[in-house]
């Protein structure tokens, strides 16, 4: 009798875990990418190729007050990374040196928000565009609104070109994890 009630409080709790990832999993295919008249981005390192993916679009703007926050780079990322990236073209390098900056303080998403909170409020900015992978970006912007309070936060995603198709389930098995537990110390921590 007992080995029965463990046994369907195992296949509840499993069928509820399944049920909620497959909201997850719809919830990161749902993002519709649009820029809102936005010249304002944040870009989070870490994956495929997102530095490269916020320049094609960030380049081509043509707003001479755009600003582009780079959040996370690794040991030796510098704006002459930056330049090489971009072939050397001149007028690349003039936009590097004015409206692109570089942190390399953060090492996760909680510290990529209060990293990119600072930088914000230094150029005054009330809305944004918040660029990173699809299945990362429930997570952040979980982060981001909860210390973002009054600025517009706008989400464009880029979807994961992982050939192998195991390596992205994982990705997203693991991100799933990542974020109920970001969910959980957020919701506890207003308490």
């Amino acid at each position: 009798m007992i080995k029965n009630k463990y046994l369907f409080l195992i296949i509840f709790l499993l069928t509820v875990l399944v049920i909620d990832y497959s909201f997850f999993y719809k919830k990161i295919f749902n993002y519709k990418n649009n820029l809102n008249n936005n010249y304002n981005f944040i870009v989070l390192t870490g994956g495929d190729n997102r530095v490269k993916k916020s320049l094609k679009i960030f380049f081509p703007i043509k707003n001479k007050n755009k600003n582009l926050f780079i959040s996370g780079v690794g040991q030796g990322f510098n704006k002459n990374t930056l330049k090489k990236l971009t072939q050397k073209k001149p007028h690349d390098n003039k936009i590097i040196d004015c409206c692109i900056q570089i942190e390399g303080i953060s090492r996760n998403t909680f510290s990529n928000a209060v990293e990119s909170l600072k930088w914000v409020k230094s150029k005054k900015i009330n809305s944004f565009v918040l660029l990173t992978n699809n299945y990362h970006m429930p997570r952040a912007m979980l982060e981001f609104k909860s210390i973002f309070n009054d600025i517009k936060i706008t989400p464009y995603v880029f979807i994961d070109e992982n050939k192998i198709w195991w390596k992205t389930k994982i990705n997203y098995i693991s991100e799933y994890f990542k974020y109920k537990l970001t969910y959980l110390r957020i919701n506890l921590l207003q308490f």
